[in-house]
């Protein structure tokens, strides 16, 4: 079951949700139209039964509860959820982000931040994280319908070695258009990293 915590970082509240047990731990970041509820009437409670699962109110977007800012830099947002995962004591963790959740995600990679591997969906703004400094596994999943995030974003993951995968007829939030071909390839990508994932730890 998926419960609500408080948490506050860097004197900023942060809206969590949080569930499950065991490992690797699961978080998931949302884009900008929406929040961490977003993640709970998608899919948490399905990786809730495998893994410890936290969901983030993000510090943009009209429906996220958590304190707002504007980033003056572009690796704010990436900074701010460095912190919050540490406030959380989550060590290496599998991070699933989306859109602008998505790049928050890569510019934390490249940040060399702990994380054992990504997930990130239809991420924007590709072109402006050097790609080169992650290290880590990193599945990109688009929506074959994606208008927000060009094919040149996938394009970029997949020159720097990462693999891309197409959900077919979905849109840019592919994971709420087809959640159960999202959760199918989020599965098939846990069990290649999974055993490496624990291990980090």
């Amino acid at each position: 079951m998926v419960n609500e915590k408080w948490i506050t970082v860097n004197g900023r509240r942060v809206r969590i949700l949080q569930g499950g047990s065991g490992k690797p731990t699961l978080v998931f970041i949302h884009g900008l139209s929406f929040s961490a509820d977003t993640w709970n009437e998608c899919c948490l409670g399905y990786f809730e039964r495998k893994h410890e699962v936290y969901a983030i109110d993000m510090p943009y977007g009209p429906r996220s509860r958590s304190d707002h800012f504007e980033r003056e830099s572009e690796n704010d947002y990436a900074e701010h959820l460095k912190a919050v995962i540490d406030a959380l004591g989550v060590l290496n963790p599998i991070l699933i982000g989306a859109s602008i959740g998505g790049e928050t995600v890569l510019r934390y990679l490249a940040l060399s931040y702990p994380a054992s591997a990504a997930v990130v969906i239809g991420p924007v703004g590709v072109n402006r994280i050097d790609l080169a400094k992650i290290s880590r596994p990193v599945l990109g999943i688009w929506g074959s319908r994606d208008n927000v995030s060009p094919r040149y974003n996938a394009d970029l993951l997949t020159r720097f070695g990462f693999k891309v995968v197409y959900i077919d007829g979905a849109g840019h939030p592919a994971y709420l258009d087809k959640t159960e071909e999202f959760i199918k390839i989020v599965e098939e990508f846990l069990s290649e990293v999974g055993t490496a994932a624990i291990t980090d730890r």
